[in-house]
């Protein structure tokens, strides 16, 4: 089945590497047949107007009645920027899915808050990576044939062995620029899901500290750790694993995947 399909980027503009893995992600979709609708916005240096037509744009993918899919291929400090200009009634009723990762916690978050809609943790981009066969082949049986499942993920148990609700979260710093605004989601009962790309493991305590400031973990149901990419790669101690079990309320099960995170092979969670 072809697909209508948009692409995004409503964090920092897609320069260099990040712009040809778009461009190239972009030409695979129309080979595959699918209607690719590319922002005018990708490549563009920010500006103060920026975020509001950004928005605009989005909005306007959303009231597309025939659109199926919208993915954001970017990512890095922006994605907030465009929170106020979106059109919350649109999206709730929009036939469209939202996916993206990262930076882009702060929309997917804020959908789930505003709408009450599902959003997709994902990277479109890995299509044309090193993983690009095994990639292409989940893409059209998962995410284009909406059965995202949790049973993808390889889940292993650090500390319990089963938790429930509904997901929520992201990226460990990103998500964290949604608190004390309108764009917070309630976290009452759901599994908190954090990964991260940077971050040595000062930045990763402190900001594991400031959840635990916000009594995050004391409303939450359980953790699902993604991957913590330069931590994992330097081999710094402690490890994120062991600064949440040390840290967080021995009745909080715990759990991790390596599926989740900003591995190349990663794949797709559903938000909310």
């Amino acid at each position: 089945m072809k697909h209508r399909i948009a692409i995004v980027g409503c964090s920092d503009p897609l320069f260099g590497e990040r712009g040809e893995s778009t461009r190239k992600v972009i030409g695979l979709l129309r080979r595959e047949g699918h209607e690719v609708f590319p922002s005018d916005y990708l490549y563009q240096p920010f500006t103060k107007d920026l975020p509001r037509l950004k928005a605009r744009e989005l909005n306007s993918f959303f009231r597309d009645p025939e659109m199926g899919f919208i993915f954001d291929v970017s990512g890095g400090d922006l994605a907030n920027t465009v929170l106020p200009y979106l059109d919350y009634e649109a999206i709730r009723k929009s036939s469209a899915t939202f996916h993206g990762y990262s930076d882009l916690s702060t929309v997917l978050n804020a959908i789930v808050a505003k709408t009450g809609r599902q959003a997709v943790n994902y990277q479109i981009r890995n299509l044309v990576y090193d993983h690009a066969e095994e990639q292409l082949a989940y893409f059209k049986a998962h995410i284009l044939e909406h059965r995202v499942s949790l049973s993808d993920l390889d889940v292993h148990y650090l500390r319990g062995s089963s938790m429930e609700g509904r997901v929520l979260g992201g990226n460990t710093r990103c998500f964290q620029k949604l608190a004390g605004t309108e764009y917070w989601p309630c976290l009452d009962d759901s599994i908190i899901l954090l990964e991260s790309y940077g971050g040595v493991q000062y930045r990763m305590m402190t900001a594991l500290e400031q959840y635990i400031q916000m009594g995050v973990f004391q409303k939450v149901s359980g953790v699902l750790l993604g991957t913590f990419t330069k931590m994992d790669r330097d081999g710094s101690r402690p490890t994120m694993r062991e600064m949440v079990l040390e840290n967080i309320p021995e009745d909080i099960p715990v759990a991790e995947t390596r599926f989740i995170g900003h591995n190349t092979d990663a794949r797709a969670i559903v938000l909310g």
